[in-house]
Protein backbone atom coordinates (compact mmCIF):
# COMPACT_ATOMS: atom_id res chain seq x y z
CA UNK A 1 0.00 0.00 0.00
CA UNK A 2 2.57 2.09 0.95
CA UNK A 3 4.97 1.69 -2.10
CA UNK A 4 1.16 2.59 -4.18
CA UNK A 5 0.86 5.24 -2.67
CA UNK A 6 4.43 6.86 -3.14
CA UNK A 7 3.55 5.67 -6.94
CA UNK A 8 0.67 8.28 -6.92
CA UNK A 9 2.29 10.83 -5.61
CA UNK A 10 5.18 10.30 -7.91
CA UNK A 11 2.83 10.85 -11.23
CA UNK A 12 1.18 13.38 -9.61
CA UNK A 13 4.47 15.27 -9.05
CA UNK A 14 5.39 14.58 -12.43
CA UNK A 15 2.51 15.77 -14.07
CA UNK A 16 2.66 19.25 -12.18
CA UNK A 17 6.52 20.01 -13.33
CA UNK A 18 5.32 18.79 -16.68
CA UNK A 19 2.43 21.06 -16.91
CA UNK A 20 4.76 23.84 -15.22
CA UNK A 21 7.28 23.36 -18.09
CA UNK A 22 4.93 22.93 -20.75
CA UNK A 23 3.20 26.11 -19.77
CA UNK A 24 3.62 29.79 -21.08
CA UNK A 25 5.92 32.13 -19.28
CA UNK A 26 3.97 34.82 -17.86
CA UNK A 27 4.43 38.19 -20.03
CA UNK A 28 7.34 40.51 -18.64
CA UNK A 29 5.91 43.99 -16.57
CA UNK A 30 6.10 46.43 -19.38
CA UNK A 31 6.75 49.37 -16.71
CA UNK A 32 9.69 47.48 -15.62
CA UNK A 33 11.67 46.58 -19.01
CA UNK A 34 11.02 50.81 -19.06
CA UNK A 35 12.50 51.98 -16.16
CA UNK A 36 15.34 49.07 -16.73
CA UNK A 37 15.86 50.40 -19.90
CA UNK A 38 15.60 53.85 -19.00
CA UNK A 39 18.45 53.55 -16.20
CA UNK A 40 20.43 51.26 -18.85
CA UNK A 41 20.61 54.32 -20.91
CA UNK A 42 21.37 56.11 -17.92
CA UNK A 43 21.52 60.14 -18.85
CA UNK A 44 20.26 62.15 -21.67
CA UNK A 45 22.40 65.27 -22.70
CA UNK A 46 21.59 68.49 -24.68
CA UNK A 47 24.43 71.58 -25.27
CA UNK A 48 23.95 74.93 -26.12
CA UNK A 49 26.12 76.70 -28.74
CA UNK A 50 27.01 80.21 -27.32
CA UNK A 51 29.23 83.01 -29.09
CA UNK A 52 29.97 85.88 -26.64
CA UNK A 53 30.76 89.84 -27.45
CA UNK A 54 31.05 92.75 -26.05
CA UNK A 55 33.41 96.59 -25.91
CA UNK A 56 35.37 97.01 -22.94
CA UNK A 57 37.06 99.79 -21.45
CA UNK A 58 39.40 98.98 -19.00
CA UNK A 59 41.25 102.04 -16.61
CA UNK A 60 44.67 102.00 -16.94
CA UNK A 61 47.51 104.44 -16.67
CA UNK A 62 47.56 106.71 -19.85
CA UNK A 63 44.92 106.64 -22.47
CA UNK A 64 42.16 104.13 -21.66
CA UNK A 65 42.25 101.63 -24.50
CA UNK A 66 38.86 100.45 -26.01
CA UNK A 67 38.54 96.48 -26.57
CA UNK A 68 36.09 94.38 -28.55
CA UNK A 69 36.38 90.86 -26.99
CA UNK A 70 34.68 87.67 -28.86
CA UNK A 71 34.96 84.36 -28.16
CA UNK A 72 32.49 81.07 -28.57
CA UNK A 73 32.11 78.20 -26.17
CA UNK A 74 29.76 75.00 -25.45
CA UNK A 75 27.05 74.89 -22.45
CA UNK A 76 26.42 71.36 -21.22
CA UNK A 77 23.08 70.35 -19.73
CA UNK A 78 22.70 66.69 -18.19
CA UNK A 79 19.18 64.29 -17.39
CA UNK A 80 19.98 62.06 -15.17
CA UNK A 81 17.52 58.69 -15.80
CA UNK A 82 19.00 56.82 -12.62
CA UNK A 83 16.21 58.37 -10.20
CA UNK A 84 13.09 57.86 -11.89
CA UNK A 85 9.11 56.91 -11.32
CA UNK A 86 6.58 55.92 -13.33
CA UNK A 87 3.07 56.28 -13.50
CA UNK A 88 0.70 54.16 -16.05
CA UNK A 89 -3.12 55.35 -16.14
CA UNK A 90 -4.21 53.10 -19.12
CA UNK A 91 -2.16 53.55 -22.24
CA UNK A 92 -0.94 56.99 -20.88
CA UNK A 93 2.60 56.73 -19.11
CA UNK A 94 3.63 59.71 -16.67
CA UNK A 95 7.42 59.89 -16.25
CA UNK A 96 9.12 61.95 -13.14
CA UNK A 97 12.81 62.37 -13.25
CA UNK A 98 15.86 64.43 -11.34
CA UNK A 99 16.26 67.96 -11.74
CA UNK A 100 18.72 68.45 -15.02
CA UNK A 101 22.46 68.79 -13.97
CA UNK A 102 24.62 72.04 -15.55
CA UNK A 103 28.10 70.77 -16.53
CA UNK A 104 31.43 72.51 -17.06
CA UNK A 105 31.30 74.80 -19.70
CA UNK A 106 33.40 74.00 -22.22
CA UNK A 107 35.88 76.84 -23.68
CA UNK A 108 38.19 76.67 -26.60
CA UNK A 109 40.95 77.98 -25.20
CA UNK A 110 43.10 76.85 -27.85
CA UNK A 111 41.72 79.07 -30.56
CA UNK A 112 41.52 82.26 -28.24
CA UNK A 113 43.54 84.75 -30.14
CA UNK A 114 43.33 88.62 -30.51
CA UNK A 115 44.17 91.08 -33.25
CA UNK A 116 45.67 94.88 -31.57
CA UNK A 117 46.71 98.00 -32.74
CA UNK A 118 49.86 99.17 -31.44
CA UNK A 119 48.57 100.94 -27.90
CA UNK A 120 49.73 104.30 -27.42
CA UNK A 121 49.90 107.20 -24.59
CA UNK A 122 49.69 104.48 -22.06
CA UNK A 123 51.52 102.43 -19.81
CA UNK A 124 49.90 99.22 -20.04
CA UNK A 125 50.71 95.67 -21.42
CA UNK A 126 48.51 94.77 -24.36
CA UNK A 127 49.08 90.84 -23.38
CA UNK A 128 47.94 91.49 -19.96
CA UNK A 129 44.27 93.53 -20.48
CA UNK A 130 44.10 90.83 -23.33
CA UNK A 131 44.61 88.08 -21.47
CA UNK A 132 42.91 89.72 -17.90
CA UNK A 133 39.19 89.98 -20.37
CA UNK A 134 40.09 86.13 -21.79
CA UNK A 135 40.01 84.94 -17.98
CA UNK A 136 36.17 86.28 -17.35
CA UNK A 137 35.11 83.84 -20.17
CA UNK A 138 34.31 81.17 -17.38
CA UNK A 139 32.68 83.50 -14.88
CA UNK A 140 30.79 84.39 -17.92
CA UNK A 141 30.09 81.09 -19.26
CA UNK A 142 28.67 79.87 -15.92
CA UNK A 143 25.95 82.57 -15.46
CA UNK A 144 24.84 81.93 -18.68
CA UNK A 145 24.81 78.02 -18.00
CA UNK A 146 22.76 78.92 -14.57
CA UNK A 147 20.69 81.26 -16.76
CA UNK A 148 19.61 78.73 -19.26
CA UNK A 149 18.03 75.84 -16.57
CA UNK A 150 16.33 79.33 -14.69
CA UNK A 151 14.67 80.41 -17.98
CA UNK A 152 14.98 78.43 -20.91
CA UNK A 153 11.98 76.92 -21.64
CA UNK A 154 13.42 75.37 -24.84
CA UNK A 155 16.16 73.15 -22.73
CA UNK A 156 13.32 71.70 -20.84
CA UNK A 157 11.29 71.19 -23.83
CA UNK A 158 14.39 69.47 -25.72
CA UNK A 159 14.95 66.80 -22.99
CA UNK A 160 11.30 66.12 -22.41
CA UNK A 161 10.82 65.37 -26.60
CA UNK A 162 14.01 63.43 -26.06
CA UNK A 163 12.99 61.51 -23.87
CA UNK A 164 9.51 60.76 -24.57
CA UNK A 165 10.65 59.39 -27.51
CA UNK A 166 12.80 57.14 -26.23
CA UNK A 167 9.80 55.59 -23.96
CA UNK A 168 7.68 55.33 -26.92
CA UNK A 169 10.41 53.66 -29.01
CA UNK A 170 10.69 50.98 -25.79
CA UNK A 171 6.91 50.97 -25.59
CA UNK A 172 6.48 49.59 -28.58
CA UNK A 173 9.57 47.67 -29.13
CA UNK A 174 7.95 45.06 -26.19
CA UNK A 175 3.96 45.95 -27.32
CA UNK A 176 3.18 48.12 -24.12
CA UNK A 177 0.04 49.64 -25.27
CA UNK A 178 1.17 53.13 -24.58
CA UNK A 179 -0.23 56.07 -26.96
CA UNK A 180 0.66 58.95 -24.39
CA UNK A 181 3.79 60.22 -22.15
CA UNK A 182 3.83 62.81 -20.19
CA UNK A 183 7.31 63.80 -19.13
CA UNK A 184 7.69 66.06 -15.33
CA UNK A 185 11.30 67.45 -14.90
CA UNK A 186 11.77 69.32 -11.58
CA UNK A 187 12.05 73.34 -12.20
CA UNK A 188 14.27 74.55 -10.15
CA UNK A 189 15.27 78.59 -9.20
CA UNK A 190 18.82 78.66 -8.88
CA UNK A 191 20.58 81.73 -7.64
CA UNK A 192 22.55 83.62 -10.62
CA UNK A 193 26.11 83.69 -9.94
CA UNK A 194 27.67 87.36 -10.14
CA UNK A 195 29.03 88.51 -13.48
CA UNK A 196 32.72 89.14 -13.63
CA UNK A 197 33.66 92.80 -13.99
CA UNK A 198 33.64 93.35 -17.68
CA UNK A 199 34.01 96.82 -17.65
CA UNK A 200 32.12 97.38 -20.81
CA UNK A 201 32.31 100.89 -22.47
CA UNK A 202 30.10 103.49 -21.51
CA UNK A 203 26.66 102.55 -23.31
CA UNK A 204 27.07 99.49 -24.61
CA UNK A 205 25.94 95.72 -23.51
CA UNK A 206 27.56 92.36 -23.67
CA UNK A 207 25.59 90.03 -25.89
CA UNK A 208 25.22 86.07 -26.35
CA UNK A 209 24.18 85.05 -29.74
CA UNK A 210 23.16 88.64 -30.80
CA UNK A 211 21.04 88.70 -27.49
CA UNK A 212 22.20 91.50 -24.93
CA UNK A 213 22.76 90.22 -21.28
CA UNK A 214 24.48 92.97 -19.63
CA UNK A 215 25.07 96.83 -20.04
CA UNK A 216 26.60 99.91 -18.50
CA UNK A 217 24.70 101.90 -16.66
CA UNK A 218 26.67 104.47 -15.14
CA UNK A 219 29.86 103.03 -14.61
CA UNK A 220 27.78 99.98 -13.44
CA UNK A 221 27.30 96.47 -14.67
CA UNK A 222 23.66 95.81 -15.13
CA UNK A 223 22.31 91.95 -15.95
CA UNK A 224 20.09 92.35 -18.78
CA UNK A 225 16.81 89.31 -18.74
CA UNK A 226 16.98 87.88 -22.50
CA UNK A 227 14.44 85.49 -24.40
CA UNK A 228 16.42 82.30 -25.52
CA UNK A 229 15.33 81.73 -28.90
CA UNK A 230 14.14 78.28 -30.05
CA UNK A 231 17.07 76.45 -31.41
CA UNK A 232 17.24 74.75 -35.01
CA UNK A 233 15.97 71.29 -33.84
CA UNK A 234 12.97 72.83 -31.20
CA UNK A 235 11.80 75.33 -33.62
CA UNK A 236 8.35 74.33 -35.33
CA UNK A 237 8.54 73.03 -38.70
CA UNK A 238 12.52 73.72 -38.26
CA UNK A 239 15.23 71.96 -40.28
CA UNK A 240 18.65 71.64 -38.21
CA UNK A 241 21.57 74.08 -39.86
CA UNK A 242 24.90 74.06 -39.39
CA UNK A 243 27.12 77.05 -39.00
CA UNK A 244 31.04 77.75 -38.83
CA UNK A 245 31.74 78.62 -34.96
CA UNK A 246 33.03 82.38 -34.60
CA UNK A 247 36.34 82.49 -33.56
CA UNK A 248 37.21 84.30 -30.22
CA UNK A 249 39.04 87.52 -30.58
CA UNK A 250 40.34 90.18 -28.70
CA UNK A 251 41.17 93.79 -30.56
CA UNK A 252 42.69 96.84 -28.96
CA UNK A 253 42.30 100.01 -30.85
Amino acid sequence: MRYLLLGVLALAAGAWIGVRLTREPAPPDPITVIVTQLKTQAIIEHERQIAVWYKACPKVTGVDPQMFVAWPGKLSFELPLTDIAVEREGAKLTVHTATIKVDEPALPTELLDYLSTDPILNLVDEDQLVNAELKKASGIARYLATYHLKRDATLYDAMSDELRTLILRIGSAIDAGITEVVVEIPRPDPKLPRLPPLELCAGTKAAVNGLPFAKDEDGHLIPIAFRVRPTAQTAPGATPVSAEQPRAAAIIY
